[in-house]
């Protein structure tokens, strides 16, 4: 009996390992982390700005491409960089972008976003959103 007992103990134990691990790996996931590899060849469409709905005439983007490279739409041009992850925070440099005018709103949109980027932001996936908290909350959607 002392045996079977030792074996039903070491087996419990063996068990406990995965059942700790499949706990971790949840603990990130309810959390939200994003890795540069979760967002590795993704691409986002902004649907909401500090909870509120976009105009569809915004129609921003932002891809994201090998060695975490960044392009996209910000609703008037086109920018593009180099992102760095650190600690769930995404920080964009080398931004570049077209130099178009598309009015006085949009175009003040557009540098909101972009200095969102620039400056750095938290990233969290929720609902499968990617959420981006800086100054302001932008939300996307996967495109």
């Amino acid at each position: 009996m002392t045996l079977i007992r030792q074996l039903v103990s070491s087996n419990m134990k063996l068990a406990a390992i995965p059942m700790l691990v499949i706990g971790l790996c949840v603990g990130c996931a309810s959390t939200g982390t994003v890795t540069t590899e979760q967002l590795k060849y993704t691409q986002w469409q902004l649907s909401k700005v500090d909870g509120l709905a976009i105009p569809a005439s915004y129609n921003a983007s932002m891809s994201f491409i090998e060695a975490l490279q960044v392009n996209g739409f910000a609703g008037c041009n086109k920018f593009f960089g180099e992102g760095e992850l650190e600690n769930s925070s995404l920080t964009v440099s080398k931004l570049g972008m077209t130099r178009k005018s598309c009015g006085e709103e949009l175009d003040e949109f557009e540098q909101q976003l972009l200095e969102a980027l620039k400056q750095g932001a938290e990233l969290k996936m929720q609902n499968q959103q990617l959420v981006m908290q800086g100054e302001q909350t932008f939300v996307f959607i996967p495109k």
